[in-house]
């Protein structure tokens, strides 16, 4: 990995957001190229997300960062990688670590973070090398993703997730909380829920997120510059056209689509391998569909 620079308290650099902080870090160390001049916004949530959850982590991840938001996540399994990973498909990204840079933790990302780095991102560690993952140095790491970012998404989070208490130390802050509501039966996504229960705005897509962040954004997606859906399905007609209206970040069986849009089930697979072949749908496991994230 690339040397690391420092951001020392009382020092030029040294970021105003940690600084407010009930207890700001004496010094960070940071590695790659950290966006203290962009829009910030944090995704978080459990590291057992269901697919569902992880696709839209992506999906929102990936619409945020091409609208020139730099997405702060925890460098973690699940949603964390989901909002890594979608970010980077648009831009950089931030991964705020729980450890020092080595040993790398998870080890499953090292080549994430290297990732993250040759993007032109930046990883974010407050504890030296070799200091093992331990409950309060996850606490520690929550704090800071709050501190690095003007807002926070908490996508799914069973009661007890560390997400939770990321979202803590934002409300602190004065930090906007977005929560992506959950079924009531699903636990998984239950702490979501007490979030939403308490105050948090709804996030359903990155517009929610955006029009408080970022509302020059707003303003030019608005006029027009951004697309809706009928224009992300420009270019297609008859079967394919229907099919490709009917499809989201929530991977659909054809048996689904066919019973959404009255057409029959030979039509819509037809219809698919179309989309399939032209680049404007993925399939996932069970041979179900979701639209495929903006290329370029």
């Amino acid at each position: 990995m690339t040397d690391s620079t420092e951001w020392i308290r009382g020092r030029e650099g040294y970021p105003h957001a940690l600084a407010a902080l009930s207890a700001p870090p004496l010094s960070v160390r940071v590695r790659g190229r950290f966006p203290h001049d962009a829009v910030r916004v944090a995704i978080v949530g459990t590291r057992r997300a269901d697919d569902e959850a992880r696709e839209f982590t992506r999906q929102l991840a990936t619409e945020l960062a091409g609208h020139g938001v730099v997405v702060v996540s925890g460098g973690a399994l699940g949603i964390d990688a989901a909002a890594h990973a979608g970010a980077l498909a648009r831009g950089p990204t931030v991964a705020v670590l729980p450890t020092g840079f080595a040993p790398t933790y998870p080890r499953a990302h090292e080549e994430l973070f290297e990732r993250i780095l040759v993007a032109g991102g930046a990883l974010v560690a407050e504890l030296p090398d070799e200091t093992p993952p331990l409950r309060w140095t996850f606490l520690r790491r929550n704090e800071l993703i709050a501190g690095l970012s003007d807002a926070l998404v908490v996508v799914q989070a069973p009661r007890g997730s560390g997400a939770l208490s990321t979202a803590a130390a934002a409300r602190k802050l004065g930090r906007p909380v977005f929560v992506v509501p959950a079924s009531p039966w699903d636990q998984r996504g239950i702490g979501g829920l007490d979030l939403l229960a308490g105050g948090a705005r709804i996030c359903t897509s990155a517009r929610d997120v955006l029009s408080v962040t970022a509302p020059t954004v707003m303003d030019s997606m608005a006029s027009g510059s951004a697309p809706r859906s009928e224009e992300r399905s420009s270019g297609l007609a008859g079967d394919e056209l229907e099919v490709h209206l009917h499809l989201g970040i929530r991977p659909r069986h054809p048996d689904e689509i066919s019973r959404s849009t009255g057409l029959p089930v030979d039509r819509v697979q037809r219809a698919l391998l179309g989309l399939l072949l032209a680049g404007r749908v993925d399939e996932r496991d069970g041979g179900r569909y979701v639209t495929a994230p903006p290329k370029g």
